[in-house]
């Protein structure tokens, strides 16, 4: 953590990493800061020049592994190089087709050439140095000053074998007080999209103090929306918030039994594939009350949902009654739009990114019809609450093909694979007249 401090020499704001927990700061070794941004690229510029300071050469400090990957590669490098000069077998093993063609050609006939090449001397290898990661005693160091040290600050002022691995920069220190700080490799923050519908399912808030999502998708928001509305309403629905005083609002008509009445049901998709839906209802609503609901067009295909403006500039802005060419059109035919009926099979009503089918529904009748036959013993039950509430349950399908996202994948190919979705819904449609 960066702390405020004035520097006297300089009469400048500088600042210092402070622990809260063991009360260490980088005034223990002798390190400020100019400011509390690229705190890394300030310890290494600090670190090269007390080196320069003491007349050391910084050397480059590698990890264990780094340093086995690096000798390993050098070495290999040698062993084929030596191979391929003195005509034996390389690294690649008695297998390799090379090794194979030079074993044939000693035992098939010794020839002068191979006489010759016999009799040559191997090729020296020449040993590792430490740009390949070699790391060598070295003479000139004397251990007296840290036994001197380890006796004076004893256990505790010594580096544990985790504190010297953690990072390169620490390998070779004995004391604590000689650690340097090594940087923390911090974790990208990056969007997560839905591998079925490419919907952004996490995107994380750019600030580094801020841990919680900037983005939260609910799942029923990204799945087909259902919405049903009578296909010719009595009345005019009125939108409450343009209401200049306070009115009772309407109360919805009741629905009369045995009549039949026709709602569009319209499917949005949210998602930016071509979706075709499927849709399934029993000839008979459950409950108390059979209501018969029939679909007329129950099998269609939704197009991709996309940006708001695509939507706005898709959508004409000339109705059917400006004069325009439709509109005389329609005038000359008498293909009104008010003089539509509903077709088995076929779609009502199509956008961009939903489509609008018709549904049939005949609602039940809450008590029975009245019989010509007298019978006393047999009385109809009484009419429960909730009972004359009509609400139709849909079953909903929808397929689509989708990219295949694995890690790793390459930008060039692309593999399509099919996806499926498929749940229950429950329509609320009205109440029943008694």
């Amino acid at each position: 953590m960066a702390i405020d401090m004035r520097d006297e020499n300089t009469d400048e704001d500088a600042y210092i990493l402070a622990c809260q927990y063991c009360s260490w700061s980088s005034l223990d070794i002798n390190v400020r800061f100019d400011k509390p941004t690229k705190i890394t690229d300030q310890l290494k510029r600090a670190r090269k020049a007390q080196h320069n300071d003491h007349g050391e050469a910084a050397d480059r400090h590698m990890s264990s592994d780094e340093r086995f990957t690096s000798l390993e590669a050098f070495y290999k490098e040698q062993l084929i190089a030596s191979g391929e000069a003195t005509g034996g077998v390389g690294y690649g093993g008695y297998g390799s087709p090379a090794n194979l063609s030079r074993i044939i050609n000693l035992y098939g006939g010794i020839s002068h050439n191979a006489l010759k090449k016999s009799q040559e001397k191997p090729a020296p290898m020449r040993e590792a140095l430490a740009e390949e990661g070699l790391k060598t005693y070295d003479e000139s160091t004397s251990e007296l000053d840290i036994v001197q040290k380890m006796s004076e600050s004893g256990w505790h002022g010594t580096t544990s074998s985790a504190q010297r691995y953690a990072a390169p920069i620490d390998f070779n220190t004995r004391m604590l007080q000689d650690l340097w700080p090594a940087p923390v490799h911090l974790k990208t923050k990056r969007g997560k999209r839905c591998r079925q519908c490419k919907q952004f399912v996490f995107r994380p808030d750019q600030r580094l103090n801020g841990p919680r999502p900037r983005l939260r998708i609910i799942a029923m928001n990204f799945i087909p929306r259902l919405s049903l509305r009578p296909l010719d309403p009595t009345r005019q629905v009125v939108n409450h918030s343009f209401l200049l005083k306070h009115e009772q609002p309407p109360t919805q008509p009741l629905l009369q039994p045995h009549v039949a009445q026709q709602y569009v049901l319209t499917l949005r998709n949210p998602i930016f594939e071509t979706v075709k839906v499927t849709l399934a209802a029993s000839a008979t609503t459950p409950g108390r009350v059979a209501s018969k609901v029939t679909i007329l067009c129950p099998s269609f295909t939704i197009g991709p949902a996309g940006d708001v403006w695509d939507e706005a500039l898709s959508t004409p802005t000339t109705g059917a009654s400006d004069g325009s060419r439709k509109a005389a059109m329609a005038s000359l035919t008498g293909n009104n739009e008010s003089d539509r009926q509903p077709e088995a099979g076929k779609v009502w009503e199509q956008t961009r990114n939903s489509t609008s089918v018709v549904l049939e529904i005949v609602p039940g009748a809450l008590a029975p019809p009245p019989s010509i036959f007298l019978k006393d013993d047999v009385k109809a039950a009484p009419v429960e609450e909730g009972d004359d509430i009509l609400e139709v349950p849909v079953y909903v399908r929808v397929e689509w093909t989708a990219e295949l996202a694995t890690e790793g994948e390459q930008k060039g190919t692309t593999e399509r694979v099919a996806r499926e979705l498929a749940y229950w819904c429950v329509l609320g449609v009205g109440r029943i007249a008694k």
